[in-house]
């Protein structure tokens, strides 16, 4: 069985289960936002080993000893009961949800896209060291929460800069922006939390990189002929269409995916006007269909074909 920990309304999910389905392989979606209120949990440890297993209200059953491969595409926080209304007790059955699955998770021996472990070391700070090591440009990058340091790196950048977060809440997304002498009424803010402040690179095209396995799907964006020149996701009428890595870049991006422990992952990249390719950075759990749908390019088929076993490790 191939386990996709999504939500059953996530299309990446249920296109890739799809897909599954047609090469006969069975496909189980958990969903784990509705394991507190609908689904048991069974996971005796002994001799034998481990068996755990969960099973939905309705009986279907996940078995975890029959998992061949796991996705890792979405997690979603265990929805706590309504009549739980301490909150304290509502963090307690949240924690003790996410310790059990995450004891079944590591324990799993099957592939995984992409290992837990990796998933948490590809941070942005890790991401751009890393791209910097195999020879991919980036940017110049000052992560701070100190409005000195960050006084001078504007003065240093004339004030082209660029900010953004190194995560984002749960369900909500969160752009790259362009630093505006407004923002300065936000520095006495700016000591809560580090930021990531850019050089801000600017080029005709953005490029989307998704990489499955040994596989690389490459999509360049035409931002300058859109409404966004610096964050693409946010145009989806831009001009779209697949594009040829330089094959040093390609390279050098399987191998920071080979540094980073991931196997999967959707890489931004800008293309300057003197045809550089810049490395921003790497989403573990990043979309493709929108990508797909515009190019053509076969990445959920190639998705598919890396749960079920057809590539080698790369």
């Amino acid at each position: 069985m191939i386990l996709v920990v999504s939500s059953p309304h996530d299309v990446h999910a249920r296109v890739v289960a799809d897909r599954l389905r047609r090469r006969g392989k069975p496909v189980a979606i958990l969903d784990m936002s509705t394991l507190a209120a609908d689904e048991f949990l069974s996971y005796p440890i002994g001799r034998a080993g481990i068996a755990p297993r969960i099973t939905a209200a309705d009986g279907r059953v996940v078995d975890f000893g029959a998992v061949e491969a796991i996705w890792y595409r979405r997690f979603h926080e265990v929805a706590i009961p309504p009549d739980v209304g301490d909150a304290d007790d509502r963090a307690f059955v949240r924690h003790e949800w996410q310790d059990a699955l995450n004891g079944i998770f590591l324990g799993l021996k099957c592939r995984s896209i992409n290992p837990l472990l990796g998933q948490l070391a590809a941070t942005k700070p890790r991401q751009l060291e890393l791209a910097r090591r195999t020879g991919l440009r980036v940017p110049e990058t000052l992560i701070t929460n100190d409005p000195d340091r960050l006084e001078g790196f504007l003065e240093r950048h004339r004030g082209r800069v660029v900010h953004k977060a190194m995560s984002a809440p749960a369900n909500h997304f969160v752009d790259t922006r362009r630093w505006a002498d407004a923002d300065r009424t936000a520095l006495p803010d700016l000591p809560l939390a580090p930021t990531i402040f850019q050089e801000e690179i600017t080029g005709p095209s953005d490029v989307r990189v998704t990489v499955v396995g040994g596989q690389v799907f490459a999509a360049r964006i035409d931002t300058a002929e859109g409404r966004s020149d610096l964050d693409s996701r946010l145009d989806l009428d831009a001009p779209c269409h697949p594009h040829a890595l330089p094959p040093e870049v390609r390279e050098r991006l399987l191998g920071l995916m080979r540094a980073l422990g991931l196997r999967f992952g959707t890489v931004d990249l800008k293309i300057t006007e003197q045809g550089e390719h810049v490395f921003f950075e790497v989403n573990p759990q990043g979309q493709f269909l929108y990508i797909e749908i515009l190019t053509g390019l076969g990445i959920s088929a190639a998705m598919a074909g890396l749960l079920a076993g057809d590539q080698r490790r790369s």
